[in-house]
């Protein structure tokens, strides 16, 4: 390899170790207060998956610091977090900006997968570990797989190399229960997403110990499933299709929940509202929801412009 490849590589590696050093560092700060103040929190994504799987800072790239946390803990949370100089970012759910824009929390209440009876298992079976000076809950090895893969394939639409790659270290570094994933996943409706997900890590790195069995257990058999795998072959690949995770998100709710999530998305609630819009939201209530309103079926129509181009454009054979 060349040297000023090398030097490249060691650049961007010092400069991402840099960075995402300051955001833990700080991070820190604010679980041990979380700590104090008796405030429970599981750290989500990125953040965990750092220290967890990688052990070196510069191996992967932060962006903000994703934290699960009770809905009743928001008003504390929110004034602590005022009183130490951050600042709440306009965003679909609470999020906040340190003072020196080093650390961003993003916060979310539920995982939108599953029913509250299930998000209390969740928080039951968390695992404390120690990282830096303090210790943080994180997600066990199962939930963190399925979360992993349903955040991946539905929410962000997009088979990313960090995905593959934070997949490969868990199953090689936790071994996960398969049985157990395989149970929790089809409870959750999860399954044809899980195995759209683990296929292509498969077929990036076929030694990973994942049974053949397991992806048997988890590949669509009814026509429905059979539906939706070939639509997750279309949309979800390596290729970015930018907003496919909305038209996903409502396409895998239960057909039940349909018409109810729709709804919830075109008429949200004044909170979401004032999460979204910021004062504006509070102040002027109903042209927030005639501005919101107009944007999303905008958005929709354009949506559904890049799914049809790609639906015609890219053949089904698997993931890219």
């Amino acid at each position: 390899m060349p040297s000023s490849t090398l030097d490249d590589l060691l650049e961007a590696y010092t400069q991402v170790s840099i960075r995402n050093r300051a955001i833990l560092e700080e991070f820190m700060l604010i679980a041990q207060r979380f700590r104090q103040q008796g405030i429970a929190f599981i750290v989500l994504k990125g953040a965990d998956v750092l220290s967890r799987l990688y052990g070196v800072r510069g191996a992967r790239p932060l962006s903000d610091v994703d934290l699960l946390v009770h809905e009743s803990d928001l008003p504390t949370i929110d004034r602590g977090l005022r009183n130490l100089g951050f600042t709440q970012q306009i965003d679909g759910n609470p999020a906040y900006a340190s003072a020196g824009g080093t650390l961003s929390l993003d916060l979310i209440t539920t995982l939108w997968y599953l029913d509250q009876q299930e998000l209390a298992s969740v928080w039951k079976r968390a695992r404390r570990r120690p990282v830096e000076a303090t210790t943080i809950s994180c997600l066990d090895t199962a939930d963190l797989l399925i979360y992993m893969a349903a955040y991946t394939v539905i929410h962000r639409g997009h088979l990313s190399a960090s995905f593959v790659h934070d997949m490969k270290l868990l199953i090689e570094k936790e071994a996960p229960n398969w049985p157990v994933i395989v149970a929790r996943t089809r409870q959750a409706k999860l399954h044809v997403p899980l195995f759209h997900g683990l296929s292509h890590v498969v077929k990036i790195f076929p030694a990973l110990p994942i049974p053949d069995s397991v992806l048997a257990m988890l590949g669509p058999t009814k026509r429905h499933e059979q539906m939706l795998a070939w639509l997750l072959r279309k949309l979800v690949t390596t290729e970015s299709l930018p907003e496919v995770g909305h038209l996903l998100l409502f396409l895998t709710q239960p057909d039940s929940h349909k018409m109810g999530w729709l709804k919830r998305r075109l008429f949200p609630s004044a909170t979401f509202l004032s999460y979204r819009y910021g004062p504006a939201g509070q102040n002027l209530p109903w042209k927030t929801r005639l501005s919101h309103f107009y944007h999303l079926t905008t958005a929709a129509f354009a949506l559904i412009q890049r799914v049809l181009r790609r639906l015609i454009t890219t053949p089904a054979r698997g993931p890219l």
